[in-house]
């Protein structure tokens, strides 16, 4: 044998040894944890069902806009409104679940159609524009429940968002069906392929290299998480690098004013996901369980109950009504804080002891 091939060989030999030649996953003593448990909890008891409820209070919504549309009057309007907050309540306990069927050549459906703030001015051009195509239009910032949300809403009263639905009003008419019915056959198919092959995908696959579910769901988790701490709280109070005042007017549901509404039940459901709690409340396999199968799990375990207690009472201290009258408070900055400190707990010790790679990139340096 050559010695040019017989270090080949030896090279090939040392790559396989480090990198197992068989497996991207990174080795952890779990303890026989089955994986598959905590797969099959989320997909059927929180990820399915949640799809499914969205699906449902979607469908709702596009028969209020048609009725809304058809007679713009109080008693439809408020109906109307009604149901956006229903289904945008119901969005934000699927925003978690951005992977898979929710990838959309967009982006994923909580950026296609959660974007906030939305652009005004690029709203009204497009309701202007007779020859608008949506399915066209790359726009983030002119679709999904926050265009809707600004077409039925308005700072001054529900008289003033009728007085935009009068006598030739038929371009805005037909702009919110538009953005209502893409909301729709949008959520249709992430829940059709939920409730179909996907979940079968989703839950026979139990390793932890990229590209797997379970990396999947932990990174999708993990930055949804920084998703609230970083758009929904550290934005419009002014925390970010760069920013020198609050803005409150980056608030999420801005004009609905039930911001702080959709934090709580945001993150509510990132409790569930790693408490393993189901839509219904039953208890299941969650990262809780995972953690305490593996070495030095039980004290992150520990030290995670205890942080995401204090974020929940950092949620209720915050003051009722319109969370951007409240975005400079001592209470949204304490919220900030401790959503900050969490990071930790969810991100890079999570990783470390569960060997999962993170695998989005952001600027948190956590």
């Amino acid at each position: 044998m050559g010695m040019k091939k017989y270090y080949s060989l030896l090279l090939v030999a040392v790559i396989c040894g480090l990198s197992a030649c068989s497996s991207n996953d990174v080795a952890v003593n779990d303890n026989g944890f089955d994986r598959s448990t905590l797969l099959v909890n989320i997909a059927d008891n929180l990820i399915v069902p949640s799809f499914q409820d969205l699906k449902t209070k979607v469908a709702t919504l596009e028969t209020a806009s048609n009725t809304f549309t058809t007679t713009a009057d109080a008693t439809n309007l408020d109906a109307l409104q009604a149901a956006w907050e229903a289904a945008m309540t119901s969005f934000v306990k699927c925003a978690p679940f951005a992977f898979g069927p929710a990838d959309l050549p967009l982006g994923t459906f909580v950026e296609v159609l959660g974007t906030f703030p939305i652009s005004t001015t690029k709203i009204e051009t497009n309701v202007s524009n007779t020859s608008f195509s949506l399915s066209a239009s790359f726009d983030r910032d002119v679709r999904g429940f926050m265009a809707v949300e600004y077409l039925i809403y308005n700072l001054n009263g529900d008289a003033d968002v009728l007085a935009n639905y009068g006598t030739g009003s038929d371009n805005r008419k037909n702009y919110l069906k538009l953005i209502v019915a893409e909301i729709k056959t949008n959520i249709d198919a992430i829940t059709a392929a939920w409730e179909g092959a996907y979940r079968t995908t989703f839950t026979s696959n139990t390793e932890t290299s990229a590209g797997s579910p379970i990396s999947l769901l932990y990174n999708s988790f993990v930055k949804d998480y920084e998703n609230i701490k970083n758009f929904k709280v550290e934005l419009p109070a002014g925390l970010q690098a760069g920013q020198t005042a609050a803005e409150p007017t980056k608030v999420e549901a801005y004009y609905s004013g039930i911001s702080l509404n959709l934090i709580k039940e945001h993150f509510a459901t990132t409790e569930k996901i790693w408490l393993g709690t189901g839509l219904s409340g039953t208890d299941g396999v969650g990262f809780e369980e995972y953690l305490n199968a593996v070495e030095g799990g039980t004290a992150l375990v520990t030290q995670t109950k205890a942080k995401i207690a204090e974020i929940k009472a950092a949620i209720d201290a915050i003051p009722a009504g319109r969370l951007s009258d409240n975005v400079s408070s001592t209470q949204v900055s304490t919220l900030h804080t401790l959503l900050q400190d969490n990071t930790a707990n969810f991100k890079s010790s999570m990783s470390s002891l569960l060997g999962i790679s993170i695998t989005f990139s952001d600027s948190d340096g956590d």
